[in-house]
């Protein structure tokens, strides 16, 4: 599947899923109304909020595709990760919110209807999990994020579907509460840890997913080359890197035997998604100290 194919599916997954989201949003307040119930009242709520993302993350991930220009030299792949990160506050919002209501409802739990409780659950379980199962197969910290919507409404739906079962028979309205609290934690952590992905792009640190020991290995089998080093890189989004580096050369080598090298050495590259590099070839009777990446004269 080529690269283009693959982004096009996931933009038409993420759409897929925004469309679910909002009509079952509209369901689930009239749902809400009618049950009483206060986990399908502010999972309708936080649906709402989650569509809103969803078509941000639509419009960010079709934007991300567009190609280098002069505004931005290494293309528009950054605007998928600030989808993520706007994806990834949103659920954290969300998630507080359905926290604050619920320990809310702790202290003067409500009456429900557990039968419309149950039949919206089962509702929302299949919906959610065919958005789901679309995008299931797609990479990416976006695509990862509208994973994270969808999975806390199915973790969010099962629980309204045991607490609904339990209400047939037995009148612990705690549960409704209890039960979104303990969703909204487990949702929360794995939040946490791809927002700190996220801000590990945007800040360009050195991505964790290059091997970098591979990559110098492998560079410095090639013929010509001495000596790789001085590795610099960042992420332009989860999938794709930048990295530069120097090259030591024999002090003879042309200028025809580098442009060769360069070529092979980029191929190298293209193995571990290095898409953009910056090569600084140097012959081997330079005076530079590869330590301090500074000349002496």
């Amino acid at each position: 599947m080529s690269l283009d194919h693959k982004h096009l599916n996931s933009s038409q997954n993420i759409l897929v899923a925004f469309f679910l989201n909002a009509t079952f949003a509209i369901v689930e307040l009239i749902g809400g109304y009618f049950t009483n119930s206060v986990a399908i009242y502010s999972d309708a709520l936080h649906d709402l909020g989650d569509s809103l993302a969803l078509l941000f993350a639509y419009y960010s991930e079709k934007y991300s595709q567009k190609s280098p220009d002069s505004s931005f030299t290494f293309g528009y792949k950054r605007f998928s990760v600030l989808a993520a990160l706007v994806n990834g506050l949103m659920l954290l919002a969300g998630s507080i919110f359905v926290i604050y209501e619920s320990v809310l409802r702790l202290s003067s739990p409500e009456i429900v209807k557990p039968e419309g409780m149950l039949l919206l659950a089962i509702i929302g379980i299949i919906i959610n999990s065919v958005a789901a199962y679309r995008l299931s197969k797609d990479s990416g910290l976006n695509q990862k994020m509208v994973m994270y919507h969808l999975l806390e409404d199915i973790m969010g739906w099962i629980a309204v579907f045991i607490v609904s079962i339990v209400l047939l028979f037995k009148p612990w309205y705690l549960l409704d509460s209890i039960l979104s609290i303990l969703i909204s934690m487990m949702i929360l952590r794995g939040v946490y840890k791809n927002i700190l992905k996220v801000l590990s792009i945007l800040l360009q640190k050195f991505p964790d997913e290059l091997e970098i020991d591979k990559i110098e290995k492998e560079l410095s089998g090639l013929e010509l080359i001495e000596n790789v080093h001085a590795f610099k890189g960042w992420s332009l989004d989860s999938d794709s890197f930048y990295l530069r580096f120097h090259v030591r050369l024999p002090e003879m080598t042309t200028m025809k035997e580098v442009d060769g090298l360069k070529f092979v050495i980029k191929e190298v590259l293209r193995k571990y998604n290095v898409d953009f590099s910056s090569i600084e070839f140097e012959s081997s009777s330079d005076k530079c100290d590869s330590s301090i990446y500074e000349c002496k004269d």
